[in-house]
């Protein structure tokens, strides 16, 4: 998936359209211009001529954190049902515009966010900016459509379990958040699902499909003050609704120090995770170069060390997932039942290490290297700029964060990766899941 708030930089100035544009022409950092909408839908903007295709993503600023629990799973089944027909549509016209239009058009849930996406030829971008319009401000909503993604949804819920490491990364969510916020599972439980009515996804649809919770990213091969002028005609008649509600904050320490469940599997997953802080925060960027010192690659320590030189892991790593309110750290390692003991002894050692010792100069330079050059292949297509321009602009540190994420990565020193170490690195949640000896 952070802070909250709206991103840095001067107040914006009214445009000709009566929606606000960022100082400076409309840039936005990155060559993006920005408005936001009288209505509060905000709309972010680059030009991109390598190829003759464009991308446009449509994030409303609600997910599976700031549902409620027993209507858990709601956001993922909207999010289907809305690109099966439309007030003007049926869901084969859907899909038909878009692949007449070069392209196709999805859905995704996250823990903060729920995501619909168009793409195709540039000189079609009117055509699929109405297409994506009119799935996000109209949709039929129909009840055998409902019970057909119903049961779609159902299947990937039994499919997830069927996979120890996803089943290891819900028992982490619980124990770290509880069975509420970010503790509950993006595609909701079964029970929950099967629970879910029309009028539930009603409820939903005008809680996350409003104007103040809406960003719209586009990337392509269009000229982007005509896409803005476009975005605010037809997006500004979207309605303002309420004011978003908030998930529950984390808990101050894991609501379950240790947590597990046996799978059939011949694997052990074996699982730390700490509270962390969201993207906004002081200490985001250097935990993340820490994050990368720690298992952010093949020549991360925890790789180096448990895997090819004590042969204790069959797949290790860490991430930290970007999330403007609750972030969490979390190391996964995939081993042998009975070598669990040695491989938690390890990571505790290699956690131990980086809180008591500044990481030498060249193993942080190779780090920030690799940090940045992994962020900058991930923004090849369109759809990934499309994606990271809205993403940012949600996440509350403004859209040009991507612009600027390279240079600010290589500036961390290691003092700063020493400091957020020792303060985060505390105080973990340890799950294992595999079979009964694990």
């Amino acid at each position: 998936m952070r802070a909250a708030g709206g991103s840095p930089g001067p107040a914006a100035r009214p445009s000709a359209t009566g929606a606000a544009a960022s100082p400076g022409g409309g840039e936005a950092g990155d060559d993006a211009a920005r408005r936001v909408l009288p209505n509060g839908v905000t709309v972010v903007a680059r030009e991109n001529h390598g190829a003759p295709v464009v991308a446009f993503t449509l994030l409303g600023g609600a997910g599976s954190a700031d549902e409620r629990p027993e209507l858990n799973g709601v956001t993922a089944l909207l999010g289907r049902v809305l690109l099966k027909g439309t007030s003007r549509r049926t869901a084969l016209e859907v899909a038909r515009a878009a692949e007449d239009a070069g392209g196709g058009i999805e859905s995704a849930t996250d823990q903060e966010f729920a995501e619909l996406r168009v793409w195709g030829l540039g000189r079609h971008w009117r055509v699929l900016l109405a297409l994506l319009h009119e799935v996000a401000t109209a949709p039929r909503l129909a009840e055998d459509e409902i019970e057909r993604e119903r049961d779609a949804l159902l299947a990937q819920i039994r499919g997830l379990e069927d996979q120890p490491a996803q089943v290891a990364n819900r028992v982490l969510a619980r124990a770290l958040f509880g069975l509420e916020g970010y503790g509950l599972p993006p595609s909701g439980t079964a029970a929950t699902v099967t629970r879910l009515a029309r009028a539930d996804l009603a409820a939903r649809f005008r809680e996350v499909y409003v104007a103040p919770r809406l960003v719209l990213g586009v990337s392509g091969a269009v000229p982007a003050e005509a896409v803005l002028e476009e975005a605010a005609e037809l997006f500004g008649d979207v309605a303002t609704g309420t004011s978003p509600s908030e998930p529950p904050p984390p808990p101050p320490r894991p609501v379950h120090a240790r947590d597990g469940e046996t799978c059939p599997t011949h694997q052990a997953h074996l699982l730390f995770g700490f509270f962390a802080p969201p993207v906004g925060a002081p200490d985001h960027l250097p935990l993340r170069v820490m994050n990368g010192v720690l298992g952010g690659g093949m020549s991360s320590r925890l790789f180096r060390t448990l895997r090819d030189e004590h042969g204790l892991a069959y797949s290790v790593g860490s991430v930290y997932p970007v999330r403007r309110r609750a972030g969490r750290l979390v190391i996964h390692l995939g081993t042998a039942p009975a070598n669990v003991p040695a491989a938690e002894a390890g990571i505790r050692a290699a956690i131990d290490r980086l809180a008591a010792e500044p990481v030498p100069d060249d193993e942080l330079a190779r780090t920030a290297t690799y940090l940045a050059g992994s962020f900058v292949l991930d923004r090849r297509t369109n759809a990934r700029r499309s994606f990271q321009l809205a993403f940012y602009e949600l996440m509350g540190v403004g859209a040009d964060y991507a612009a600027t994420y390279p240079a600010r990565v290589r500036a961390v020193e290691a003092a700063e990766v020493l400091r957020v170490a020792r303060r985060h690195l505390v105080d973990p949640a340890v799950v294992v899941v595999g079979p009964r000896d694990a």
